[in-house]
């Protein structure tokens, strides 16, 4: 049976390296992402490497889109097994600073949508004998400066992911997350080249990590090479900050 991988934020960065790297080693792709533009041109960049990939566009705080997606993958006697949370987003600001809209927003796609998906995926993955869920947390779940709605999105993301890990364990599901050192990608392509320089000296190989260096993490977590791991969080940010 053909096993699928459902991929949120598929359309750029991180998500997009991951579809690819999934791909080349035989995974059927699901793409989700709210830019249908970019999500297009991931579909067609893991089509021309000749994998099926389907994509679709929507909101991962919509839990009827996460089913609908999980449904999708499970389409053609196809199999899913493996889910990777990789849609984000952010509004910087303190609690005072940034709107209850805003607030709102940032908890349904960190948060609620990884849930959601989650939730989507487990009901089929136990169906299908398990399977591998990779979550994303961030360096900033310990709290930074500024940024009060993600950090707490993110530190709850961690929780959620040790949860299910315990949860599932004995349906074969696994759950682990990813926490991606400073990574240059779409949240942080605009940062000027200085700070860019900063970060490269503050990395261990002398230079930023790029999305397919996050991907390969993803890549090995999803694997029977990881069949052993759950409830863990791999990576972290060095307290330079």
């Amino acid at each position: 049976m053909t096993k699928v991988a459902i991929v949120t934020g598929g359309g750029y960065g991180i998500g997009r390296a991951t579809c690819r790297l999934l791909a080349k080693d035989g995974w059927d792709i699901v793409s989700f992402d709210v830019n249908a533009e970019h999500n297009d041109q991931t579909v067609a960049e893991i089509r021309a490497l000749g994998s099926r990939c389907d994509g679709l566009v929507g909101d991962v705080s919509q839990p009827a889109q996460a089913e609908a997606a999980c449904a999708l993958a499970e389409t053609d006697g196809r199999s899913l097994k493996a889910l990777v949370n990789c849609a984000a987003m952010r509004h910087a600001g303190t609690l005072t600073d940034i709107t209850p809209e805003q607030w709102i927003e940032t908890l349904g796609v960190c948060l609620y949508g990884t849930a959601f998906f989650c939730r989507a995926a487990i009901v089929r993955m136990k169906s299908n004998g398990g399977g591998s869920i990779v979550n994303f947390s961030s360096g900033d779940a310990t709290g930074r400066k500024a940024m009060v709605a993600y950090a707490s999105a993110k530190a709850a993301v961690e929780i959620l992911t040790r949860c299910l890990a315990v949860d599932h364990l004995h349906d074969r599901i696994r759950v682990n997350a990813v926490i991606p050192p400073f990574t240059v990608t779409g949240m942080t392509e605009h940062y000027g080249s200085e700070r860019l320089a900063t970060m490269d000296a503050n990395s261990p190989s002398g230079h930023a990590a790029r999305p397919e260096d996050i991907a390969k993490i993803v890549r090995f977590l999803v694997s029977d090479e990881s069949a052993a791991l759950t409830a863990g969080l791999y990576g972290g940010v060095l307290p330079t900050r």
